[in-house]
């Protein structure tokens, strides 16, 4: 008598067993070193309920299923302790390279890390940030994740915000990863078509995290050691240098004083990473040329001179010459030079030109 395959077991059994046996293979297999000739479909139809024989029409769980799924999710992850092993089981169950045609959406990881967001789950929101680590951050299913908690805890459910706020605290890494994806996100452009602001309590969230703790934008460096780093440095110093020159119908005098202490935030982070990750390139050249390719086309588009244009001026300065004191960007005078005269005269312009690093 022929023996039953284990999809056919697992089958049999159904959820949740089923679920529950696949997370245990999944392990072994991780720990075994081989991820096993047939995980990924297993993981398709025990995990994510997509069985490759499914109609178009195919509902998977019902709603109250689907509940105690990510309960059984966010109980395995708790009770790990080895995060190197729980970090190869979320890429197996998660992770789509090597393997494009699987995982069409991200439905279920949305709805955990919402779920592990309100729960304060370290391993869960630690694992999805080396997941987005992995899979690039501006790869579809990491936006489309990012645009999910955006749209659940600041427009949805704008009263749970305060929870949010507490995910510093609880994964600086996911925290970390948030902000440069953000950035992305939604990015001040000279061209008001293209041109996106973040919403305010979102931009009130992210200026608390970073000017409370300025280690907050260099938690990622630990797990790109030998690589290009992965920060929100750059991406929040266009949002603090653009933020006086481009226009938001819907901005106030305290969204400019939360830029304000954003912008201070971004400077401390600059001195902090001199004792966390020296001469660590966190400012690329390419992204201070775009910076100042926009600035001069907003200082252009808002008349020359003013109180806007000195205080997006000054910010860019001080950006620079922090980066420039503390080695996080390969600027030097000579880039100083050949970027001082596209834009507006301004006295520490003047002095990095002068003294700021070498020729």
């Amino acid at each position: 008598m022929k023996m039953p395959s284990l999809r056919d077991s697992l089958a049999y059994e159904g959820f949740p067993q089923a679920t529950r046996r696949v997370l245990e293979h999944v392990e072994a297999s991780c720990s075994g070193g081989e991820a096993g000739t047939n995980l990924g479909a297993l993981v398709e139809e025990f995990v994510h309920f997509r069985p490759p024989d499914a109609l178009p029409h195919h509902t998977g769980l019902n709603a109250l299923q689907e509940l105690q799924l990510l309960q059984i999710l966010s109980d395995y992850f708790g009770a790990k302790t080895n995060v190197g092993l729980a970090r190869q089981v979320f890429m197996v169950l998660f992770g789509t390279r090597g393997g494009a045609d699987r995982l069409t959406d991200h439905k279920l990881l949305g709805k955990l890390v919402s779920m592990c967001i309100a729960t304060q789950h370290e391993m869960v929101l630690d694992c999805t940030a080396y997941w987005i680590l992995q899979e690039g951050a501006s790869s579809p299913p990491v936006l489309t994740l990012l645009t999910s908690i955006i749209q659940d805890y600041c427009m949805l459910m704008p009263g749970t915000l305060d929870t949010l706020q507490r995910v510093d605290k609880t994964s600086p890494s996911f925290a970390c990863q948030f902000v440069t994806i953000v950035t992305s996100l939604y990015q001040l452009k000279p061209d008001a078509a293209s041109s996106s602001h973040p919403p305010p309590s979102l931009l009130e969230v992210i200026a608390e995290w970073v000017a409370g703790n300025p280690r907050i934008c260099l938690a990622s460096l630990k797990d790109t050691k030998g690589t290009v780093p992965v920060t929100p440095i750059p991406g929040l110093c266009h949002w603090c240098i653009k933020s006086p020159l481009v226009r938001n119908p819907e901005s106030t005098q305290e969204d400019a004083m939360i830029y304000s202490k954003l912008h201070l935030g971004v400077l401390q982070s600059l001195l902090t990473a001199q004792h966390v990750a020296l001469n660590t390139k966190l400012l690329p050249v390419s992204a201070v040329e775009e910076m100042v390719s926009d600035l001069r086309t907003l200082v252009q588009t808002s008349g020359g001179q003013g109180e806007a244009t000195q205080l997006a001026v000054e910010r860019l300065a001080q950006v620079m010459q922090v980066a420039m004191a503390t080695g996080s960007t390969q600027l030097n005078r000579k880039h100083v030079a050949g970027l001082y005269g596209q834009l507006p005269e301004n006295g520490l312009l003047s002095l990095i030109l002068s003294y700021g690093g070498e020729s």
